[in-house]
């Protein structure tokens, strides 16, 4: 029985309830957006009955009054929120400021400001804060939650500001503060490869958790929305391995296949603390890459904002709109050539949530935009040889070199330095036909520019790479 159900009584249902006592009853103010509704039927028809509904709205711009009006019309196109979050309810909301303040000065923001890029707008968490509160929830029980690179990133660029001005708190997941110690919180009997994480005790004290991501895809995920945006909710200095100090690599690979191991990585920390609330940020976004160390990384504007209760069909909706299939067993990466298994998928046959478009039923006055975008990576595998750029670069202390072959080859890769002596070999060894990694970590290399190299079969090239240290 839902939150609303147990408070109004057996025999009233939510929609009925809202009907009944309107939208501002239930803490919104009505907002005079007209709302539309589209079909997806990809394999059923259009009569088939949906399992949940994701609300889509347009807009270009983060003006204040005006994000808290489209945010406004995504929560009535959802029936209100009141079913999810009310009075007494202890709330999380989830941003996400990867790469901390250093990425904010990156040629490749191109001038743009990394909120409108990278980051969640803080914006678009004001609004979500003054809503929840609208519906009853003391300021003082709403956290805004994020493992930060730096206090910069959080107190220069606009949500220390929005925290102050709402009265709210907030808790840095990279730290066991306002408690003694982190908690290890169990996964559950669905895990994929974690039986538990540490976290900070405010994950588990919550009633309501709401992510708040940037609509952007990821460089060895595919997608980053509300479901990925879970890999910030750890310390850092728990998941990093003894050579990467630049992320959490214990979740993208752990000494395994990164293409295989993230995904599962991603379903376990939603296993473990899943999300109630999705509000997607795509009005000014970002393709190629979830940062500027992303070499397709490129600033985007979409003009959307999404929302919904499902977070699984939120992401998917989102994921679609990219141009990625949500459906697929695997998901099309950023570079064209590489794919990687699709969390949505595993998520959606774990039951967490529904991937089907079919079942989705879009609402909102943004609805429209569904059917009009079409795949950007489908059938963008290359035919010939390609060696790319490694990412990230530059780097330290570990970096990447993905390559593709059209068919088995003997390969081998070499790195020197800008005088062309060699330094080492990094790999040398018979492939499969398709796409590969190698990884480079700096060791005793120091800073400066070098050269690698790949040969297969007659095919050879050269990149170059740069270690900062």
């Amino acid at each position: 029985m839902s939150k609303t159900e147990k408070k109004i009584g057996k025999n009233v249902s939510r929609r009925e309830f809202l009907n009944t006592l309107g939208v501002a009853t239930a803490g919104l103010v009505f907002t005079p957006l007209i709302k539309s509704r589209n079909v997806l039927a990809y394999s059923q028809g259009v009569t088939d009955p949906y399992l949940t509904q994701v609300a889509i709205t347009q807009t270009d711009n983060y003006n204040q009054v005006s994000i808290k009006e489209r945010v406004q019309h995504l929560f009535d196109s959802l029936g209100g929120i009141s079913d999810t979050v009310g009075s007494g309810d202890k709330v999380a909301i989830k941003i996400n400021l990867t790469g901390g303040s250093g990425s904010a000065f990156s040629q490749k923001l191109q001038g743009t400001s990394i909120t409108e890029s990278m980051w969640t707008h803080p914006e678009v968490v004001r609004a979500v804060g003054e809503l929840i509160i609208d519906c009853g929830v003391k300021p003082e029980d709403i956290y805004l939650v994020e493992a930060l690179w730096d206090d910069a990133s959080y107190n220069n660029f606009g949500y220390l500001a929005v925290q102050e001005d709402l009265g709210i708190q907030m808790i840095d997941l990279n730290k066991p503060d306002p408690y003694d110690s982190f908690m290890d919180k169990e996964v559950g009997e669905n895990s994929f490869f974690y039986s538990s994480f540490t976290m900070n005790r405010i994950l588990d004290e919550i009633d309501v958790y709401v992510s708040i991501p940037k609509m952007k895809q990821h460089y060895d995920a595919g997608v980053t929305h509300s479901l990925k945006n879970q890999v910030g909710i750890v310390p850092k200095s728990y998941y990093e391995l003894p050579y990467d100090h630049s992320r959490r690599a214990k979740l993208h690979d752990d000494g395994g296949d990164m293409m295989t191991h993230l995904p599962r990585s991603i379903c376990d920390l939603n296993l473990t603390r899943p999300v109630h609330l999705a509000v997607i940020d795509g009005i000014k976004n970002a393709e190629g890459g979830e940062g500027t160390w992303n070499p397709t990384f490129q600033i985007a504007e979409y003009d959307v904002l999404l929302a919904g209760k499902d977070p699984v069909a939120t992401d998917s909706v989102a994921s679609y709109l990219m141009g990625n299939d949500p459906e697929a067993e695997k998901i099309q990466l950023p570079d064209g050539v590489r794919q990687c298994d699709n969390y949505l998928e595993l998520l959606h046959q774990k039951g967490m949530g529904t991937n089907q478009m079919a079942e989705i039923e879009i609402t909102g006055d943004g609805a429209g935009l569904v059917t009009s975008i079409e795949s950007q990576y489908a059938d963008n595998i290359p035919e010939h040889y390609k060696l790319f750029q490694n990412y990230p670069n530059p780097f330290n202390p570990s970096t990447t070199i993905p390559f593709y072959v059209p068919r088995e080859e003997y390969v081998t890769m070499k790195l020197y330095n800008v005088q062309g002596r060699q330094i080492e070999t990094l790999f040398r060894g018979k492939v499969a036909a398709g796409s590969h990694e190698i990884p480079l970590r700096a060791k005793n290399l120091s800073s400066g520019i070098y050269i690698y190299r790949i040969q297969a079969g007659k095919f050879s090239d050269t990149k170059k790479l740069m270690i900062r240290k």
